[in-house]
């Protein structure tokens, strides 16, 4: 998953959000998420709880969304999740601290 402190929400792959369950024609809650030259429709869902290693929220709205396999990741942690933390970011080392 890679860190994404400009999303509003945390996405998944629409894969993942099928292994897990969820039929996605049966989705009733989309949203428009985009940059500045595109626009997409997702649907949300909620998820009963996603973690981060030892970081855990319950019920976490996620869109689903089909990410390009270039990109080599399986999501985007969004601020749905992070602003339930106190962040750190060590970019020298490479380290992400949450803490509540």
């Amino acid at each position: 998953m890679a860190l994404d402190t400009g999303s509003s929400y945390t996405v998944i792959r629409e894969a993942a959000a099928r292994k897990i369950g969820f039929e996605l024609d049966k989705v009733q809650e989309w949203v428009t998420l985009g940059d500045a030259s595109q626009h997409h429709i997702a649907p949300k869902v909620t998820l009963k709880s996603f973690s981060l290693a030892d970081a855990k929220i319950d019920s976490l709205d996620v869109l689903i969304y089909t990410l390009p396999e270039e990109h080599g990741i399986d999501g985007i942690i969004g601020l749905n999740f992070l602003r339930q933390f106190n962040i750190g970011l060590d970019f020298k080392q490479g380290i992400l601290t949450l803490n509540r």
